[in-house]
Parts: C-alpha cells; sequence; structure tokens
C-alpha cells in the first residue's frame, strides 16, 4: 500500500492541491485578490517543491538503510523528522506534509505521533485517501477495530491497487468479531460476504498474482458457510497457473486444498487420489493431516 500511495500523492500535490490556487488567478476580482492568489500560488509552489525533495531524501534513505552504520541510520532519520517538523511548521494545515510526516513516523514506529498528526488531517480533510488508509491500519494495529473501519472504507481512492485491497480484506477477516459486536456489518453472512468480494477483487487488480489469487481462494476456509464447489473451481485454476505449475511446492499445496475441498464436498475416493500426489514433500505434512481429519469427518457424518 505505501508505495502506491507515494505515487498517488505526487498527482494529488500537482493535481487538485494545486488546482485551486491557479484557477484563483485567472479571473481575479480585483488588484487586491489577484495579489493574494499570487502569493498563495508561490507559497503552493515552494511547499510542492519543498514536500517533493524531502520525499525524495526519505527514498533515498530508505534505499540505504539496511547497509548504513546504525549511528547513521540514526543521524539520518533525525535529519529527515527535523525537516518534517520544520515544513510542517511553515505549514501547519497542509493535509500532504501531515501524511508523509505521519507515514515517516509510522515506519519508524512512532505509531502514537503517527496518529496524532493523521488525526489533525482528518480534521482538515477525510476525503484524503492515504492519510484515511494510513489512519485505519494504525487503528486496527492496536485493536480500534470499529474506529478503523470507516477510514478504510474513506481510505480508498478511485483507483485502487490489489494491496491495499488486500489489506482491508485481513482486516475484515482478522477483526470479525469486533466489527460484528460494533455493529459494522449486521449478520455474519455479510461480512464475510464482503470480505470474499474484497479478496477476489484484489486477485483481478494484480493480473493473476498467485499470491492474491492464492488468498482468495483460501477465503473460503475463513466464512462461515463456503460455497466448496466455487472453491474448488479456483483452486483448480490456481493449480494451472504457469507459476504454480513450475513450482513442485506450489503444485503439491495447491493439489492439498482441492483435496481438502473434495473432501469437504463428500468427494472421499477423489480426495484420497490427491493425497496420494503429495507424499513425499515434508514441509506438507501438516496440511495433508488437515485433510486426513476432514475426510474423517466427513465419514463419520455418513457421506
Amino acid at each position: 500500500m505505501r508505495s502506491a500511495l507515494k505515487i498517488w500523492f505526487f498527482s494529488a500535490v500537482f493535481g487538485a492541491f494545486a488546482l485551486p490556487v491557479f484557477a484563483e488567478t485567472e479571473n481575479p476580482a480585483s488588484d487586491s485578490s489577484e495579489a493574494d492568489a499570487l502569493i498563495s500560488k508561490r507559497e503552493t509552489e515552494t511547499l510542492i517543491a519543498e514536500l517533493t525533495a524531502l520525499a525524495e531524501r526519505r527514498e533515498a534513505f530508505y534505499a540505504e538503510a539496511e547497509t548504513l552504520p546504525q549511528n547513521e541510520s540514526s543521524r539520518r532519520a533525525a535529519d529527515i523528522a527535523a525537516r518534517f517538523e520544520n515544513l510542517l511548521a511553515r505549514f501547519p494545515d497542509s493535509v500532504p506534509v501531515l501524511f508523509f510526516f505521519a507515514e515517516f513516523l509510522h515506519d519508524g514506529g512512532e505509531n502514537e505521533r503517527a496518529e496524532k498528526l493523521l488525526l489533525k488531517a482528518e480534521q482538515l480533510d477525510e476525503t484524503f485517501a492515504p492519510a484515511q488508509f494510513l489512519l485505519a491500519e494504525i487503528l486496527a494495529a492496536r485493536g480500534a477495530a470499529t474506529e478503523a473501519f470507516p477510514r478504510f472504507r474513506r481510505g480508498f481512492s478511485e483507483n485502487p491497487d490489489a494491496e491495499s485491497v488486500a489489506v482491508y480484506g485481513e482486516f475484515l477477516c482478522d477483526h470479525r468479531d469486533a466489527l460484528l459486536a460494533g455493529k459494522c456489518f449486521p449478520t455474519r453472512a455479510e461480512l464475510d460476504e464482503n470480505m470474499q468480494r474484497v479478496f477476489f477483487l484484489a486477485a483481478f487488480l494484480s493480473d493473476g498474482n498467485p499470491d492474491y489469487c492464492w488468498r482468495a481462494a483460501e477465503s473460503f476456509y475463513d466464512v462461515e458457510n463456503p460455497d466448496w464447489d466455487w472453491a474448488l473451481a479456483m483452486w483448480d485454476s490456481i493449480a494451472r497457473l504457469p507459476a504454480v505449475e513450475k513450482s513442485p511446492e506450489l503444485l503439491a499445496a495447491a493439489t492439498l486444498h482441492r483435496a481438502r475441498v473434495l473432501a469437504e464436498l463428500g468427494r472421499i475416493d477423489e480426495a484420497n487420489t490427491l493425497l496420494r500426489e503429495t507424499v513425499g514433500v515434508p514441509a506438507l505434512e501438516r496440511s495433508r493431516r488437515l485433510v486426513f481429519e476432514v475426510i474423517k469427518r466427513k465419514r463419520e457424518e455418513g457421506n
């Protein structure tokens, strides 16, 4: 999500945040308003230039951080933080500055300070999607699921990326009980439907990335009343993905998932046939035992 937000930010600053100033200068109502508009334009241009330079400095630091000695890493981090503080002192109501500084603090583990900056950004403009999404992540991390929920909803831009969508899906899955208790969803069935729809969207947006497709298929295990026929179709499709077919480990794992779903459908003989194909992969032994447990349960149920 973070990389996508950084790209989104620049278009926001050069577009939505700059346009009102430029529009004001086109038809000034008086000499005074023309002068005010010119000053505002220059301030906006200064903000954009300085924040862009600071963002680039931050990205250069991130790129080198793992190779820097501890004292040099700390010095550079402190320098960047001080530059953000100075910029924020000059532009205290700039939502992009608040967001970028909060993001830097969050990356450094200072979530409490980051949250305060993001709450101020929200007061100024709750439609600024990156700030809303980051605030939602921080709130969710400290267990404030019902507070995070509306921020996640507001945090999606018109063109969401697969990573951010998947983060929201995990939030819905991990905080199910709190969201239901907080009446964010009227029923478990509606929450499950929304969660799965989110994971399917992430898979679609990823252009078939196996990781996102895999998580979408796994979401059937997270819902109360899974559609096992649909789940089987998804795992069959995943097993045919080129990246999966080329990896013996991934193909064996996908085969185990197919066996589990077949067992859930009561197709025990087919499930056992697929299980035999996964023999000899030690890393999957735990998953194999899980499938055996499903088969045992279905046999006890009379399937």
